[in-house]
């Protein structure tokens, strides 16, 4: 089994959440772009430890591949280029504004293939993007929780729900097929999650 992870926050292992990614620590005989050599001297590592530098996320204004907008961090848009050319399925990144940040995010390939990514942002506020075998064969009300409907919303360039759980935000794609796509929010208002979630970019591999 193929597994690629970035992190550049430790997360300590925890959920922070409903819906929020928990990246595992990457089995012996996975890849990251550390290891890889495929980190530019001077960036933070993508690796896990206590140390590491979080990585700002800014929107790109270079014209060029779509993933170049996913972050300004080489590292980011390797990770998402490679899950991209990876996948059968479509891919997704966000575009973030000044504050926002990478904490942790990992693919890995079996069973269709599943992309977790969790982003932090300003007060405490935080994205989370759970993209491809999002339940993994459990039921759908314990994979892709949610307490109620609000009404349709974009996923980028796809038409989701948008639902809302205790303690924030939830927009999904395809709920509980595979592939799917599933955004959490934490402390963001319904228009911001709602924005994020529209802005979302197609990365292409």
């Amino acid at each position: 089994m193929a597994t690629l992870a970035i992190v550049a926050a430790c997360t300590g292992g925890q959920s922070a959440g409903p819906g929020t990614p928990n990246p595992a620590t990457s089995p012996s005989g996975s890849a990251d772009a550390s290891s890889a050599g495929e980190t530019p001297s001077g960036d933070p590592s993508p690796t896990a430890s206590s140390g590491d530098t979080p990585t700002p996320i800014v929107p790109s204004s270079q014209p060029g591949s779509p993933s170049d907008s996913c972050s300004e961090s080489d590292a980011n848009r390797v990770f998402f280029r490679q899950a991209a050319a990876s996948m059968a399925w479509s891919v997704y990144c966000a575009a973030l504004g000044d504050g926002w940040f990478v904490d942790a995010g990992s693919f890995r390939l079996a069973n269709g293939g599943r992309l977790e990514i969790t982003y932090r942002g300003p007060d405490g506020a935080q994205l989370a993007l759970v993209e491809g075998n999002v339940c993994e064969g459990e039921d759908v009300e314990t994979c892709a929780p949610r307490d109620a409907v609000i009404a349709p919303a974009t996923f980028g360039d796809r038409d989701g729900t948008l639902g809302r759980l205790a303690n924030g935000l939830v927009l999904d794609v395809d709920r509980g097929a595979n592939p799917s796509w599933r955004a959490t929010g934490l402390g963001l208002t319904e228009e911001a999650f709602r924005a994020i979630c529209a802005g979302l970019i197609a990365v292409e591999g």
